[in-house]
């Protein structure tokens, strides 16, 4: 049986231990590669003295579900994985185009919950509830689609009936988002010549602390920090960059005690087009701007030389809190023509 008949979607729950069992609610991804399944926690017998050479009993005490994918990020589903990975959309618009603004919401620590359904081969169906969002990362370079990965953490795993299902008419098939269309500019205005890059989301969810006494499935999925990331490697043509970064975010030649902070940032990328009118489908990641004290904190690596090669350099940006509290620290933006999250 082949793999490519395969299926996996998701559904937002109302809450947590609600599995959502509405067969319309599902979107169904397209990806390229990934595992996703009951994690088992297999516990061996402590060696014991007197009890001889072999292991005397092997049980299974917890388990919880998910995985991970490497995927081309369509417009629909993508709003899905904002949604899990920021914890609050505002949605305005009418008609064939809805513009979604993800932020953090007043909780930083919120996010839905989802279920998620698992097919290989389309054999048998499995069902993964109270499953969250703990990654997410967009990566671009010239002439190639944008492309992502994604994954889930969850709790109890059921093998379920795909009668109903009907997932082929219910996949997100595009159109993609393309990095020819795209434009980064660092401070807005100024286009940075940017060869590749990605954007990581990090859910911190650790499980050390969730399985209590009386239960063989995590109490909760609590989200304990998030972070993220821009990574851009960039085509050098003067000094200025390289300086700001490596010795004074003024420009200056003397090496400061300083970090360079730019939040300015314009990052966008379009799809070749909008199926349903001549817009195109398009995504925004900003951070707080010029607002008080701008909180992108960049560093970079040494620049490695190769004969017959340019010059190029990895620069990194960090989201920060924003220090007034006033602003947003990230805001990321999706027009597509999906009604609401």
């Amino acid at each position: 049986m082949t793999a490519d008949a395969s299926y996996l979607g998701f559904a937002k729950q109302t809450a947590k231990g609600t599995p959502n069992t509405t067969d319309g609610a599902f979107k169904y991804l397209l990806f390229n590669e990934g595992a996703y399944g009951p994690n088992n926690i297999f516990l061996p017998l402590d060696k014991e003295i007197g009890g001889g050479a072999l292991l005397r009993s092997m049980v299974k005490v917890g388990v919880t579900s998910g995985g991970a994918l490497t995927i081309i990020p369509r417009p629909s589903t993508l709003g899905d994985f904002l949604y899990g990975a920021l914890g609050e959309v505002a949605t305005t618009g009418a008609g064939p185009d809805y513009v979604h603004t993800f932020t953090m919401p007043a909780d930083q620590f919120a996010a839905p919950y989802y279920t998620v359904r698992y097919a290989p081969g389309f054999l048998w169906g499995e069902q993964y509830q109270d499953c969250r969002f703990n990654l997410l990362t967009m990566s671009w370079r010239g002439a190639d689609f944008v492309r992502g990965a994604v994954g889930n953490l969850g709790g109890l795993p059921a093998k379920v009936s795909t009668a109903a299902w009907s997932p082929a008419t219910k996949v997100d098939g595009g159109p993609q988002f393309l990095a020819p269309l795209g434009l980064i500019e660092l401070p807005t205005g100024t286009p940075a010549k940017v060869l590749a890059g990605s954007f990581v989301a990090g859910m911190g969810i650790p499980l050390d602390e969730q399985f209590i006494v009386g239960s063989y499935v995590p109490d909760d999925f609590n989200i304990v920090g998030r972070t993220f990331i821009l990574n851009l490697t960039v085509k050098i043509t003067d000094a200025t960059l390289y300086t700001k970064i490596m010795y004074d975010p003024a420009g200056g030649n003397a090496w400061a005690a300083s970090i360079f902070r730019e939040a300015l940032i314009t990052l966008r990328f379009d799809s070749d087009q909008n199926a349903d009118t001549a817009t195109p489908y398009r995504f925004t990641i900003a951070a707080n701007g010029q607002a008080g004290t701008p909180n992108v904190a960049w560093s970079a690596q040494p620049i490695a030389l190769r004969a017959g090669r340019n010059v190029l350099m990895n620069m990194t940006g960090a989201f920060l809190a924003d220090p007034t509290g006033a602003f947003e620290p990230i805001t990321i933006a999706l027009t597509n023509t999906t009604v609401s999250y």
